[in-house]
């Protein structure tokens, strides 16, 4: 009995202002989709029994149509190659109010496909393995749902999907809004295997318990993990991760501008950048201890400007104040264009109005950022 285990594709996802020359959509968007079709096509290989995906389908509750055409032709590829596939839902893509209805419901009429999203705990029999699907719920808590849960006797395996942080000596949690944590303890109790989704690294928490990860690197927290998918074969006790080939995320070498003038900032900043690959990269130098002086006389775009082949440069500034104490926070010099972005993706409107609103705004600040 072989499963694929996948989570935390996060379709609809996107960031800063490249195109894909290709599809002409947002290019890290592009590159969600790509993440997640090639573990569909790892798993189309493998020839599994079962794929569960353990949430976080879509990035967000509301995603656009692309998205969703995008999940179905892939869902529809499982289906068609009578692969079992069960989907949870999880945190990104669970409406805080019940009311507002669950973009999952759009599945249920795949053959061979199981979207799983009310509150509770739902077993899908595949042959003789029992997969008992647990989506996001904060009422009831998944502390509640999953105390209440236990492998079938009946079944020859029992398996848990589940999305939520772990709680234990290690934590595994995103420190997102609306996160739901359990204690390690809960998942504990006989389990062939425990897919878990909502932590973005690869990780094995415990016996036969892990976290296949996210496809696609979705932040420099995430820069040096590799993504990926898992192929477990429940009967030998096999667990292998398959890594994906992604774009690759770089934080550069961390740029000490204690005592430094502008100049010699700027000159160190070139070092760091030319003695590094970043072409098509996604890219961050950070620059710490800036003196207040220093900083107001700083060329930012000529830094800037240093990191024009990546895909994405962003600059990190540490500034101390006039008594040579830092400052509170981080400035954070990236593109005002991709932050407007992202805010209009997260809003509750039909794709047209956003299309809209992002056409309208992005000459003004795309003006801005070039002054």
């Amino acid at each position: 009995m072989k499963l694929v285990h996948i989570s935390d594709t996060h379709l609809g996802f996107g960031a800063y202002s490249k195109l894909d020359p290709a599809e002409g959509i947002n290019q890290r968007e592009a590159d969600i989709y790509r993440a997640f079709e090639q573990a569909i096509d790892k798993a189309l290989e493998l020839k599994p029994d079962v794929v569960v995906h353990s949430g976080d389908l879509f990035d967000t509750v509301r995603p656009q149509n692309r998205a969703i055409d995008f999940a179905l032709r892939q869902l529809l590829r499982l289906s068609e190659a009578e692969v079992e596939t069960v989907l949870i839902s999880g945190n990104h893509s669970t409406p805080r109010l019940r009311e507002t209805g669950n973009i999952f419901r759009i599945f249920e009429h795949l053959k061979n496909v199981h979207p799983v999203h009310e509150p509770g705990a739902k077993r899908i029999a595949v042959g003789d393995l029992a997969v008992h699907a647990v989506p996001h719920s904060s009422s009831p808590s998944l502390v509640d749902i999953v105390s209440k849960v236990s492998p079938s006797k009946d079944a020859r395996f029992n398996v848990l999907v589940l999305h939520a942080g772990i709680l234990d000596s290690n934590t595994y949690r995103m420190d997102e809004f609306n996160e739901q944590t359990i204690p390690l303890s809960a998942v504990r109790g006989g389990w062939d295997y425990v897919a878990l989704g909502h932590f973005h690294r690869f990780a094995e928490v415990a016996k036969n318990v892990y976290y296949a990860g996210s496809t696609e690197r979705l932040g420099f927290g995430e820069s040096t993990q590799k993504k990926g998918m898992v192929e477990v074969d429940l009967e030998k006790h096999f667990v292998k991760f398959h890594e994906l080939k992604i774009r690759e995320m770089v934080d550069l070498k961390t740029l000490d501008a204690a005592n430094l003038a502008s100049s010699e900032i700027l000159r160190e900043a070139k070092d760091i950048v030319s003695s590094s690959s970043i072409d098509d990269k996604i890219v961050r130098l950070a620059i710490l201890n800036v003196a207040s002086d220093a900083y107001k006389s700083l060329d930012v775009s000529a830094i800037r400007r240093l990191g024009g082949s990546a895909l994405h440069f962003e600059i990190k500034i540490d500034r101390l104040d006039a008594e040579g104490r830092r400052e509170a926070g981080e400035t954070q010099i990236g593109l005002l264009a991709d932050e407007f972005r992202k805010y209009v993706a997260k809003l509750e409107m039909p794709d047209e109005k956003k299309k809209r609103l992002v056409d309208l705004g992005m000459p003004y600040l795309t003006k801005e950022e070039e002054s």
